[in-house]
């Protein structure tokens, strides 16, 4: 078309046109050209460098539930007090299925950020672990509970009068306990617990005593440092001192008191 136009106009000058008009077009010069490429706009208008750092993120804390996932998925993980709360898969950016798969001479971060999400999309893991708590608590509810005897014995320390009686408290003791119902508990045998109670010169005096009541069970926790679970009983008993007691006039040798107490629990294997 270019030849053609060019030989149309030695033509026109040729025949009698006007030296001008040939001048003119002889001198003309093409216009200044323009791109016609546009400026392609990356996905939620982030930039690639801001897409990498959201995608190494992502990756970072994916693979960090994935280690978790693999070895608490059908346990629960203790915490300072009871259980701590299951972690949340984390969800992948929202452009990356867009774009994924990448070709196969891609190099980029992307390539494992796609092997990534094809693993997040394929393997679903929260549909396994819902599974999972839901056997777990079948079979729980299924299976009768067992224990282990010393799972029943309670520790006692500190144990102040329920009475108006100043003075007299418990040190420290040791009781077993039987379920009767829900978090309630009743004492199996009497137990045994170390008195001071005042005397006739007004000073306190060290005395054993046995003790009978209940226990109420008020939460589980794990012990700092030795990663050993237990579980904490308000305790409500009364006390009877063994042997003579050189003790005020009208001082009762039975009398109640409230304390705490500890049992420990068999550890959950990883």
């Amino acid at each position: 078309m270019r030849v053609l136009r060019q030989l149309v106009l030695v033509g026109v000058c040729l025949s009698g046109g006007t030296a001008s008009v040939c001048a003119q077009s002889a001198t003309q010069t093409p216009l200044p050209s323009r791109s016609i490429v546009a400026a392609v706009r990356q996905p939620n208008g982030l930039s690639l460098a801001e897409r990498f750092h959201a995608l190494d993120r992502w990756s970072h804390e994916y693979l960090e539930w994935r280690t978790w996932f693999e070895q608490w998925r059908n346990t629960r993980e203790p915490g300072f007090i009871g259980s701590q709360k299951r972690r949340v898969r984390p969800d992948p950016p929202a452009w990356l299925a867009e774009s994924c798969p990448v070709p196969a001479d891609d190099t980029s971060p992307l390539v494992e950020g796609c092997r990534l999400f094809e693993e997040w999309t394929s393997d679903d893991v929260t549909v396994t672990l819902a599974s999972a708590q839901t056997a777990t608590a079948r079979t729980k509810q299924e299976a009768p509970a067992r224990t282990i005897w010393w799972q029943h014995i309670h520790l006692d320390a500190l144990w102040p009068m329920a009475q108006n009686t100043s003075g007299v408290f418990g040190l420290v003791g040791v009781h077993a306990t039987i379920p009767i119902g829900g978090r309630a508990q009743m004492f199996a045998a009497p137990g045994a617990i170390l008195m001071r109670v005042p005397d006739i010169s007004g000073n306190g005096q060290w005395k054993p005593a046995t003790d009978w009541g209940f226990s109420y069970r008020l939460l589980d926790f794990t012990m700092p440092g030795l990663r050993r679970p237990g579980t904490l009983h308000l305790n409500l008993a009364r006390i009877w001192l063994f042997g003579p007691a050189q003790t005020p006039a009208g001082f009762d040798t039975s009398m109640y008191l409230a304390g705490c107490s500890l049992t420990f629990r068999k550890a959950t294997a990883p």
